[in-house]
């Protein structure tokens, strides 16, 4: 239980980090940060960076919503289980894909959401219920 609780506040975390300083994007020789969210509609990341953006993002609102859900209801465990496998290996796999192609884009903050990311997966992995 105590496991579910904490792959919540990570996956909150993910979220939360969206509103800070997470990305940034280059002017000639000038570097402008910019937050999660703005990152998500700027036309810097090209189109695959910013599929690979809103995949981490809505992957992260609904792991988050179906633990919850799984805290009134734990007897759907069974039935969401494997959903919940395949979008933290999607959000896995996506953060990967970002630090690979948009890694110079990243700041210090992205890279400890890409480590949330990978730490989520841990906890999926290493405690399935």
């Amino acid at each position: 239980m105590k496991i579910r609780y904490l792959q919540v506040i990570v996956q909150f975390l993910i979220v939360i980090s969206f509103f800070f300083n997470t990305f940034n994007y280059h002017v000639g020789t000038l570097v402008i940060p910019i937050t999660g969210f703005e990152a998500l509609v700027k036309n810097e990341y090209f189109i695959v960076g910013n599929i690979f953006i809103w995949t981490i993002l809505i992957g992260s609102f609904y792991h988050a919503v179906v633990q919850v859900f799984l805290f009134i209801k734990p007897k759907l465990q069974d039935k969401l289980d494997d959903s919940l496998t395949a979008i933290v290996t999607i959000q896995l796999f996506f953060g990967l894909f970002i630090v690979t192609f948009l890694g110079r884009y990243l700041e210090i903050l992205g890279i400890i959401v890409i480590a949330l990311i990978v730490f989520g997966a841990y906890l999926r992995y290493k405690y399935k219920n």
